[in-house]
């Protein structure tokens, strides 16, 4: 009895739907250096969906980078850190950073939040702000980063993803 009873709460307890993910977005190349140490990319994720919920969407921006650390002075040992950071125009909605080595491409994964407050019957989108930075005070040199980015985005308090649900990213 009491393992029947379990197994009835697991399936109840179930606050969403499942993610859906949008293709795969590459991004153009980015060289970050002493004198450009910051560059912004503006992403847009939208959410559409034939039977429109009357629950919330809620969802996540993950960026996948490779940046590969090109000292000015090959004898230096410092080692810069590549920072990703999320915004929008009221908050920072995540923030990672990765260790460089000089002459190594090295991974850097960040994922930042959209919210929780997308309504599909007034439309579904986000605007997100991608900042990649080398801070500044650190050892000349320069960053090459290849990037991706994939939104993913579900259903609060439906187990259920609606017919037609998708998510789409693109750069503007």
């Amino acid at each position: 009895m009491l393992l029947l009873a379990c197994a009835s709460v697991m399936a109840t307890s179930r606050n969403r739907s499942d993610k859906v993910a949008s293709p795969v977005h590459a991004g153009a190349p980015i060289r970050l250096t002493a004198d450009a140490p910051k560059v912004t990319r503006t992403m847009v994720v939208r959410v559409s969906a034939k039977e429109k919920p009357a629950k919330p969407v809620a969802g996540e921006l993950r960026i996948q980078a490779q940046a590969k650390w090109t000292p000015n002075d090959p004898a230096a040992t410092a080692q810069p850190r590549l920072v990703i950071t999320h915004f929008d125009t009221a908050s920072n909605l995540g923030s990672q950073s990765g260790v460089l080595e000089p002459g190594v491409s090295v991974p850097v994964k960040s994922v930042g939040s959209l919210g929780s407050d997308c309504s599909m019957n007034s439309g579904c989108e986000w605007t997100v702000q991608v900042a990649f930075e080398v801070p500044a005070n650190t050892v000349p040199g320069t960053a090459d980063v290849e990037w991706t980015a994939q939104a993913s985005a579900y259903v609060l308090g439906d187990s259920n993803v609606p017919k037609g649900f998708t998510v789409s990213l693109s750069e503007p």
